[in-house]
């Protein structure tokens, strides 16, 4: 039951059986003092309450001075530590009269997917709110609204309802705890990250880009890494790398290209096109947002700048 609701009926109990005790206080009164009306005297009569009227006012103010100290110093948010499932730590919050649990607890650095079920109808609760996170999303009832966030920094953080009523928290831990599935995650990345530079995973050689229309193409496959993930362009003419990503893991959620100021997203079973030029050779480096999977682009001399250097030789 909802704590509100259960101080809510204690107190009324409380109000309820302290009214029927003055009422029975008062009716004794009246009726002991209607003899006396006929006498006039000076002196005060005690009144003496039923035990049973004492009894109940006292165990209703006992009652009510322990649940206060229950409240405020004994109870504490039921917790519960969220399952990391390919990368992505999980897990489903119930919205009904409150959060339950109320307190989830994750690790830093790695990303968090809340689901949160609404049940309850209250417009209270239609919405939630992550002030440090600056998320707030509503939530049909009787749905699965699935929240995604990377917390970067341990400590504690609350998330709210709309009026700001309901409260939970997000209890942020330091270090990193893998399961037994992420343990086989890491085995799948182990041999793409001790691969050779000039192989991709298949341990083919590396992948030269078509040209078409003056733009130099590719598809790289993202599933469990890259592939290829080595790519060979030219210089000084447009790359188009299209990222077609097969692979659910929050990890490769996400291809950084450093070199050239690129940070994209890759959304499930689609194909997202990143375009850029490089102006000078060498060998360019782009990674998944964990920075776990790499794979890299090699920018030779262009061809004009070949014939330039081969008449230098020449000259020379």
């Amino acid at each position: 039951m909802n704590k509100i609701a259960i101080i809510g009926s204690v107190a009324s109990l409380g109000l309820v059986f302290g009214i029927a005790s003055n009422k029975a206080v008062a009716q004794m009164s009246h009726e002991q003092m209607q003899p006396s009306q006929t006498k006039q005297t000076s002196q005060f009569h005690r009144i003496e309450q039923p035990l049973w009227a004492k009894a109940v006012v006292t165990a209703g103010g006992l009652g009510l001075i322990g649940l206060e100290l229950w409240w405020f110093l004994l109870s504490k948010p039921k917790s519960q530590k969220a399952q990391s499932k390919q990368g992505i730590q999980e897990i489903t919050i119930t919205v009904d009269g409150g959060y339950e649990p109320s307190q989830v607890v994750v690790n830093a650095l790695q990303r968090v997917r809340l689901n949160f079920y609404r049940k309850d109808p209250s417009s209270c609760l239609e919405e939630i709110r992550f002030p440090d996170f600056h998320i707030a999303q509503e939530l049909p009832l009787n749905q699965v609204t699935p929240i995604e966030f990377t917390p970067n920094e341990p400590g504690t953080y609350t998330f709210t309802c709309g009026m700001n009523m309901f409260r939970g928290e997000v209890k942020v831990e330091a270090g990193q705890v893998q399961s037994p599935k992420e343990d086989e995650i890491m085995a799948d990345i182990q041999p793409i990250m001790t691969t050779p530079a000039n192989q991709n995973k298949n341990g083919t050689d590396a992948v030269h880009a078509i040209v078409e229309q003056g733009v130099q193409r590719i598809t790289v496959q993202v599933d469990k890494g890259y592939t290829p993930n080595h790519i060979v362009v030219k210089a000084g003419q447009r790359v188009q790398l299209n990222f077609l990503r097969q692979d659910p893991s929050g990890c490769l959620a996400q291809v950084l290209i450093p070199d050239f100021g690129i940070a994209a997203d890759l959304p499930l079973n689609e194909t997202t096109t990143i375009e850029f030029t490089p102006e000078k050779a060498g060998e360019y480096a782009f990674t998944c947002g964990m920075n776990m999977f790499r794979g890299v682009i090699e920018v030779e001399p262009s061809n004009a700048l070949r014939t330039q250097q081969f008449s230098t030789q020449i000259s020379a």
